[in-house]
């Protein structure tokens, strides 16, 4: 039990760290939000919630994009 609750802070603690690194970056880069790969196929976004919810439409154009010029690029 005791080992349940101390990995619950630990990753409270280290979910805490990354957000402040993720803020960080964000205001040096100037970026609208910050996003990392997780183990897997897990994605963490840190910014606000008017710059996440486009973020999926944007990924999306640039993977069109990407798939354009590779295309142009195997022909």
């Amino acid at each position: 039990m005791t080992e349940n609750v101390e990995s619950k802070v630990m990753r409270r603690e280290l979910a805490g760290l990354f957000d402040a690194a993720c803020n960080r970056v964000r205001e040096v880069r100037q970026a609208r939000c910050v996003a990392d790969e997780e183990a897997g196929s897990r994605y963490s976004v840190v910014g606000p919630f008017e710059a996440q919810i486009v973020l999926p439409n944007i990924l999306q154009q640039m993977a069109d994009t990407l798939r354009g010029q590779l295309a142009k690029n195997l022909q």
